[in-house]
């Protein structure tokens, strides 16, 4: 159980770091990096330190997730269509 939580630990800190080497040698590909690892360490946290996975017995975790999904969503969009009229 807590070699999972290392293998996390681990893979967090390694798509930390790729980001800033990146943004670091100004890449012309760095925003691309920047979003795929933000992506990336989404996944992983979800699967290593919340124990998530698609075959719970109890669904309601993944509705309560694509719930959170979906207000982020309309905030990021809400605020980008906010600036962008101001």
């Amino acid at each position: 159980m807590k070699s999972r939580y290392l293998f996390g630990f681990l893979y967090s800190v390694i798509l930390t770091i790729i980001p800033f080497v990146s943004l670091i040698l100004k890449n012309q590909i760095a925003l691309l990096i920047l979003i795929v690892c933000g992506i990336l360490q989404i996944i992983v946290h979800f699967i290593y330190f919340l124990n998530f996975n698609l075959y719970l017995r109890n669904k309601w975790y993944l509705i309560s997730i694509l719930f959170t999904l979906i207000i982020i969503i309309i905030l990021i969009t809400g605020s980008i269509w906010i600036m962008y009229h101001i």
